[in-house]
């Protein structure tokens, strides 16, 4: 017999659930999903099996995205949001089972690289159909590839400090606090990197989505309104190339994998 909801919540919920990640799963998605967790508890359903049906809906999603149709672009993004949802159940059900681990949370890593990359690729051939320009086709890949080489600059770095760590005899993690004292010493705003931050932020999964939905929205039901999804593709083809370059340029050239490897583990 699977507990009642207010039950259910502090056993599946991950602890401070409602202090750490972005606003929309920390007051949405993570209540939103328990519900469905509940149900699913009530199956032979695993948690795998979940981040593998949700890959799936959401990859559809994007693909319904690349139609012409308004209303094939409008059930892409709800997709593409039942696939955020469904994001959260599995590690729900992982957690009430006992079956939360390493191979699980790589699975859930490796679905965000996916959705987050084909996006580019999908609104691309949508402006390719509409425009008849092959142009479009191809900063559609290229976007595509610049927003997993944006992605992988994190994971990349992670590995590097695996490696490090593996060669080291003993290994000391900083508190939070000192990691923020160093930190400090290199937070001078400007210009450029607010530029950079509010790119970065669009560009954010949970963003980009909301942003496609709101789009989706505007165009099903607001007559003679613009071609957003054209629109879209312009300001992000540009951001998220720029954003890979930039990032990748600025670590290598500041040595800023060094630096944040020492104010990490001392």
């Amino acid at each position: 017999m699977v507990e009642p909801l207010r039950e259910l919540n502090r056993i599946c919920q991950k602890p401070r659930y409602k202090e750490v990640g972005n606003w929309m799963v920390r007051h949405i998605l993570r209540d939103a999903a328990l519900p469905i967790t509940w149900l699913l508890l009530h199956t032979p359903v695993t948690a795998n099996q979940v981040t593998l049906a949700s890959l799936v809906i959401g990859l559809f999603g994007i693909f319904l995205m690349a139609f012409v149709s308004k209303g094939f672009f409008l059930l892409g993004v709800i997709l593409l949001q039942l696939w955020y949802l469904l994001d959260h159940v599995d590690g729900q059900i992982a957690r009430y089972r006992g079956t939360a681990c390493l191979t699980g949370r790589f699975f859930d890593f490796l679905t965000h690289h996916l959705i987050h990359g084909v996006i580019f690729f999908a609104l691309g051939f949508y402006c390719f159909q509409t425009t008849h320009s092959l142009f479009f086709a191809v900063w559609g890949f290229v976007a595509s590839v610049a927003m997993m080489i944006f992605n992988l600059l994190n994971d990349t770095k992670y590995k590097t400090y695996f490696e490090k760590i593996s060669t080291m005899k003993t290994v000391g993690i900083l508190s939070p606090k000192t990691q923020c004292e160093a930190a400090s010493q290199d937070s001078k705003s400007s210009l450029m990197k607010r530029a950079f931050s509010l790119c970065h932020k669009i560009s954010e999964i949970h963003v980009l989505m909301n942003i496609l939905t709101l789009a989706a929205l505007f165009q099903v039901f607001v007559r003679h309104s613009m071609d957003f999804r054209l629109v879209l593709f312009v300001i992000y083809g540009l951001a998220v190339p720029a954003l890979a370059g930039v990032k990748a340029a600025y670590l290598i050239i500041n040595r800023k994998i060094d630096e944040e490897f020492e104010r990490t583990f001392g």
